[in-house]
């Protein structure tokens, strides 16, 4: 065999072996990508959204004064804005504080433009600067928050409807301002309620309804030239009824007879076992430590006792005497109803020429006005009512 012959075998068999492998690969071996080329996947077009909640919106008054210990209410409303779906089960808390809740409701439905409204009870509050705080949730994705500053004080009304110009001023015409309480409203008894952030109404007009729900706390007395009419009298009895506080004050030691009669007579429509000592009305100063224990003279014997000026008063139970003199009553305290009454014998107490005298006098005073702005308990009243 030739040279030539034995090249030409071995390059056959090369082609034989070559392509004997290239068959098996086709025939017996899973290619890793497909034989067919891929058709491209279609992506999926982006459609632009926007996820909308109800837009809600809360209305509440701006400034809320309310009076101590006298029920208050006031409404507030949340309303959804046109145009946006419905807010469901949404649930409404406001609370005074981090503790009291107010009101509590839940699972309303407020639709695209509606509203609603709630009320809220306030009850007895403490005087001071509070917060209300609201919390609203609901669906779909609502959550709001919001606080309100709430102040609470003590409110009394000086009557000055039924009182004449004070004695010492009484020849001085044209002086409005000259009546009984002109000589206390910028004194030591006015400065001591504003630290205590008590307000204080002057009342110029006959007692009624609109007059009353405005205060906690009346004065009345002094030197009288009205008479309290028996409407009058009706509206004070509603008033202690209403868990009020009426402060009576007698006249001065320069008083008349008739204005000491006017108020035996406004103490006896109101069926008050008190009148004042028509014949012992010229007291020029007494020192007495003979002070019953109780919240309003709870600093009486650190001073050393109280002086005092004007006239005495006669008292019976249920009145309680304070403090007293040789039996002598100079203040009183009694449960009338579902409130409180103060009696005191002489407006003259009220004035700086007595306060500056009797410093504890200025306390036992502002004392006795926080008393009656409280309202007893039932325990109180069933005892000693």
């Amino acid at each position: 065999m030739t040279n030539q012959i034995k090249i030409l075998i071995g390059i056959f068999v090369i082609i034989i072996i070559v392509g004997g492998f290239f068959i098996y690969n086709r025939l017996f071996i899973i290619p890793e990508k497909p034989l067919l080329p891929e058709k491209p996947t279609p992506e999926t077009p982006t459609i632009p959204s926007e996820k909308i909640s109800p837009k809600l919106s809360v209305s509440i008054p701006q400034k809320l004064e309310i009076v101590a210990y006298r029920p208050f209410s006031f409404e507030f409303s949340i309303e959804n804005e046109q145009g946006y779906p419905e807010a469901k089960d949404v649930n409404v808390t406001l609370a005074l504080g981090e503790t009291s809740i107010l009101v509590t409701p839940n699972n309303v439905n407020i639709g695209p433009g509606e509203s609603q409204n709630f009320k809220a009870e306030l009850n007895k509050i403490t005087p001071g600067n509070f917060t209300l705080y609201l919390e609203i949730k609901g669906k779909p994705d609502i959550s709001i928050s919001k606080s309100i500053p709430l102040n609470s004080q003590i409110v009394i009304g000086l009557d000055q409807y039924h009182a004449r110009p004070s004695t010492w001023r009484i020849n001085q015409r044209d002086c409005p301002e000259c009546r009984t309480f002109w000589s206390i409203q910028t004194g030591k008894f006015m400065e001591d309620l504003s630290k205590e952030n008590i307000k204080v109404i002057i009342i110029e007009s006959p007692l009624d309804d609109k007059v009353m729900e405005k205060i906690n706390v009346l004065v009345i007395g002094g030197y009288l030239n009205k008479v309290v009419t028996p409407t009058e009298i009706k509206e004070l009895k509603n008033f202690l009824n209403q868990q009020g506080g009426l402060f009576l004050v007698g006249s001065g030691s320069g008083s008349v007879l008739t204005e000491r009669l006017l108020f035996n007579d406004l103490i006896e429509s109101l069926h008050l076992l008190v009148k004042i000592n028509e014949d012992d009305c010229n007291i020029g100063g007494r020192y007495t430590k003979e002070i019953i224990k109780h919240d309003i003279t709870a600093e009486a014997t650190v001073l050393g006792g109280i002086l005092y000026f004007g006239c005495s008063l006669k008292t019976e139970i249920p009145l309680i005497p304070l403090v007293t003199y040789e039996n002598r009553t100079f203040y009183a305290i009694q449960y009338y109803a579902k409130g409180k009454i103060g009696v005191m014998g002489s407006f003259e107490m009220l004035t700086d020429a007595r306060l500056d005298k009797c410093p504890f006098c200025r306390k036992i005073i502002l004392n006795l006005i926080k008393w009656l702005a409280t309202p007893p308990t039932p325990e109180e009243i069933e005892t000693l009512g």
